[in-house]
């Protein structure tokens, strides 16, 4: 008999014929593949990571921005090189591009990074910030001056110029429904608040650029580290669960009945403010983590709407690209070796689009061998009210090592009855002898072991009585 993975879906019952536990891994079309281990692009950051960010400038070049709890530094041959130093940074750090620029904030003095020139000073006349974005032509920030309420924004086309009343620079205090949690740029904002979401549309009137309209009073942001933005797409960390907003409509839940009350059990309200949330575009996921060692990660695939979740080291993760590398520190000495290879070549542009990881200070991406993996599926009845006995389970997919649990009860309520296979055949089955009338599999995949996906059990099992 052969079962298809199913989707992982901790919050229904035990016997709802779904995944329990899907660890290290990301859902995909044919079943699950395999979270990389950490892989350090970069040496270890001069104090502790409190949020980066990566850019590219209207020359082509991709440059990695991290901001620490004293330090700005920016990613440069291998190593950090400081824009920022001696700072005292309590919040933490977000950042907008406009043309070469970055503006960063961090709730203390907005600052402005000069991307190809390197440098990065106080960006004068500017007011505090705790979030930054750009809609339209302007820079948009959150919580103005310190003012939980207050929505800003820049001058028309200059990030410079913070002037109310000059050059269409204004303000809007949110009177109704909570700080600002954060906002999401583009055609036009989202501000997402405490206790509802508003929409910002531009109007094109030089004394009113701005409209604000509701999008819903009840529906708010619970952590501001969750919110994140692909597109036209926010996703965030309501009350209620994990949300997305599409194109500035009404929010939808995506983690409703499927993770949303396991992820509440495992993490209490008071650790929200540490998360982190970013995406991966590459693989159309957004992945929220808990720091920790390990941290936990759970992961949405937003093109199957399915879920997963990790578990390794980390210090937080963003989204980015590749960063631009000279040739002087590429290890190739002799150009004229390869004539097709120049100093402006492709390869060396970056600008990849990457979910960057933050382990022990050290920033990397997850692309190296597979962590140690767990599917678990819920307990089958494979005859209806009958005693199925077992006396082999195989994987299918291109695993080569793995081990292998039973779960073999007559009542569901039964203390466990562990049954552990036999190891992996040549042919891929692993022999067990075991019977029950409710039998959940439990998959264990070892760390370092290259497989590319698993996708469904094959069990040899034949109906007994019913006793």
């Amino acid at each position: 008999m052969r079962i298809d993975l199913p989707a992982y879906l901790p919050d229904q019952s035990i016997n709802s014929g779904v995944i329990t536990v899907a660890e290290n891994v990301y859902r995909a079309a044919d079943g699950y593949r395999p979270i990389g281990s950490f892989l350090t692009n970069s040496t270890a950051l001069p104090a502790a990571f409190n949020g980066g960010g990566a850019f590219i400038s209207t020359s082509g070049t991709s440059y990695l921005l991290a901001g620490t709890t004293t330090t700005l530094s920016r990613y440069s041959a291998g190593g950090w090189v400081s824009l920022l130093s001696a700072l005292t940074v309590t919040k933490r750090w977000n950042y907008a591009q406009f043309g070469d620029f970055v503006v960063a904030v961090n709730g203390g003095v907005t600052q402005a990074v000069n991307l190809n020139a390197g440098t990065a000073a106080a960006l004068a006349g500017a007011p505090t910030f705790t979030c930054i974005t750009v809609v339209g032509d302007y820079v948009v920030g959150g919580q103005a001056g310190g003012d939980i309420l207050l929505v800003q924004w820049s001058a028309f086309n200059d990030h410079t110029g913070w002037t109310p009343g000059t050059d269409q620079s204004g303000f809007q205090p949110m009177l109704t429904g909570g700080e600002i949690m954060g906002i999401a740029g583009g055609e036009f904002g989202i501000i997402l608040q405490r206790g509802r979401l508003v929409r910002m549309s531009r109007t094109g009137a030089a004394d009113a650029p701005f409209q604000f309209d509701e999008i819903t009073p009840n529906v708010g942001c619970a952590s501001k580290g969750s919110v994140c933005q692909h597109g036209r797409s926010v996703f965030f960390l309501s009350d209620r669960g994990f949300m997305a907003c599409e194109d500035g409509q009404l929010p939808v839940p995506i983690g409703n009945e499927k993770v949303d009350r396991d992820f509440q059990s495992q993490v209490p309200r008071d650790e929200w403010h540490r998360i982190y949330g970013a995406v991966d575009p590459r693989r159309t996921l957004v992945s929220w983590v808990l720091p920790g060692n390990p941290g936990k990660e759970w992961i949405y695939n937003w093109t199957l709407q399915e879920w997963s979740t990790g578990a390794y080291v980390v210090d937080g993760i963003f989204s980015g690209f590749t960063s631009s590398t000279d040739t002087d520190n590429t290890g190739i000495t002799n150009v004229d070796s390869d004539p097709a290879l120049t100093v402006d070549d492709p390869r060396f542009s970056g600008g990849a689009p990457r979910l960057f990881a933050v382990q022990n200070g050290q920033i990397g991406t997850l692309e190296g061998p597979p962590l140690a993996a767990r599917v678990w599926m819920g307990f089958v009845e494979f005859a209806k009210d009958r005693v199925s006995r077992l006396r082999s389970v195989r994987p299918v997919g291109d695993l080569t090592a793995a081990s292998c649990v039973l779960d073999c009860r007559q009542r569901l309520g039964d203390a466990e009855n562990l049954k552990t296979t036999g190891s992996m055949r040549d042919s891929g089955v692993m022999a067990v002898r075991a019977s029950g009338k409710y039998v959940a599999t439990r998959l264990s995949i070892p760390a370092g072991h290259s497989w590319n996906y698993v996708r469904a059990f094959e069990y040899d099992v034949e109906s007994g009585g019913n006793r």
